[in-house]
């Protein structure tokens, strides 16, 4: 079987990549944005033109100088995107015109071997289309106008991409088994642990907070399993997310969260577990999401008398709720149980995939209330009478009661506490729904 041709869009900063990634993909997957380089990483999205199903690459925009520290490694990411594609539009900014890194580009294009279209952009009415006259200097094959705001000449640029493919033995997408986001505040190294477990540099990893601006998903096989892990924008507190960029990478990051299985919730070991931190994991299990904490950079602690076990004590001291989820102290620069990360999440991924027995839950039910009867409130004497899960995915219990709303905040974490010690519900985030019954 063969595999789904790679498109890449290459082009330098601000010519409109993200936005025409953004129509073939058929959704805001990319962030879109009148600041230069926006877009660092290499963003992929699965596309189809006329029945005929491909891959699309986003890139960062190229600039021929170092000056920024980002401009090197988006360079990177360019290279990678053109050895693994098999094809490519190489955009230009027709309002503008040529310009000295549109030169530099075209020699890479030339380089690569690649079936390429040279796509003019923002000619975006049928006037405009004398704007690619200019770039018959690149030597290039015959430039193209397109306008990938309102989407005219677009299927110009795929009729010419896609018309070498065989599409007859394509192989279908690989379905995940399960979904991994990876959430934390910026300059955690998430993308450093991401680049650790799927063992490849996808995401960029710098030193400077806030480099991964969009979310990225990478499919990997362990184990006989497809797993998405999904690098996310770093959150931070919404008083301090000060541009539109960044609220919008933020948005992006809670909508990762909400699709995914799993959330994987980095904790700097040197910064510790803070008030931002204990947002993020509120947030986490408001969502109902299954949680592991990864708490990263821990060889920084080889010469420091600290304790794991002293350190997760601290952690429960400044959020109880984490003592239900498992914590693993990792090291993405020197791999330290990195192994484990997978290995924890599959772990608790496949437990309470079937609803626990009712008459199980029952006995349980019985047990706890007879051992701690909940107190009478305003002279009400309290029954709580049956239990039942009514949903899997987060598990969701209904507790039947005379009276439902008299039942105190304290005792329904009692018997969150008992439900926990009782079934194996480490890393699961679950709730109550009281009923009148």
């Amino acid at each position: 079987m063969a595999k789904k041709p790679k498109i890449a869009i290459i082009g330098r900063p601000n010519v409109g990549k993200s936005t025409l990634f953004n129509r073939l993909a058929g959704k805001r997957t990319s962030i879109v944005d009148q600041l230069e380089g926006v877009t660092r990483d290499r963003i992929y999205a699965s596309a189809e033109w006329l029945s005929k199903e491909f891959d699309i690459i986003d890139t960062g925009g190229f600039v021929s100088s170092d000056e920024d520290i980002f401009n090197k490694k988006i360079k990177e990411q360019i290279s990678q995107a053109l050895a693994e594609c098999d094809g490519l539009i190489f955009l230009v900014d027709g309002k503008e015109g040529l310009n000295p890194n549109d030169q530099f580009l075209s020699k890479l294009v030339r380089k690569s071997g690649k079936k390429s279209v040279l796509a003019v952009n923002k000619c975006d009415v049928p006037s405009h289309s004398e704007r690619i006259n200019a770039f018959f200097d690149l030597g290039l094959e015959k430039p193209t106008p397109i306008s990938a705001l309102n989407g005219s000449g677009i299927g110009d640029v795929l009729d010419i991409l896609l018309d070498e493919f065989d599409f007859s033995n394509i192989e279908n997408d690989l379905k995940e088994d399960y979904s991994i986001s990876i959430v934390g505040m910026p300059n955690v190294g998430k993308s450093s642990l991401l680049n650790a477990i799927i063992q490849k540099d996808q995401a960029i990893v710098s030193d400077i907070a806030g480099t991964t601006r969009d979310s990225i998903d990478s499919i990997i096989k362990w184990h006989g399993k497809n797993v998405k892990i999904v690098d996310t924008a770093g959150l931070r507190k919404k008083s301090k997310v000060d541009d539109d960029i960044e609220f919008y990478s933020s948005l992006r990051a809670m909508d990762s969260l909400i699709r995914s299985n799993i959330v994987l919730l980095v904790v700097d070991v040197e910064k510790g577990f803070t008030k931002q931190e204990k947002s993020i994991a509120k947030e986490v299990i408001k969502k109902g999401k299954r949680m592991v904490i990864l708490v990263n950079k821990w060889d920084l602690t080889s010469e420091k008398d600290i304790s794991a076990d002293l350190y997760k004590e601290n952690m429960y001291n400044e959020f109880k709720d984490l003592q239900h989820y498992p914590i693993i102290f990792v090291s993405a620069l020197t791999k330290r149980r990195i192994s484990n990360i997978l290995e924890k999440t599959w772990e608790v991924f496949k437990k309470q995939n079937e609803k626990l027995s009712t008459k199980k839950l029952n006995e349980w039910l019985e047990k706890s209330v007879r051992n701690y009867p909940p107190p009478a409130a305003q002279g009400k004497s309290i029954k709580i009478k049956f239990v039942e899960q009514v949903q899997y995915s987060p598990p969701i219990f209904a507790l039947f009661s005379n009276y439902p709303k008299l039942i105190s905040i304290q005792y329904l974490r009692y018997l969150h506490n008992q439900l926990r010690d009782s079934f194996d519900l480490k890393g699961i985030t679950i709730k109550f729904s009281l009923r009148k019954g």
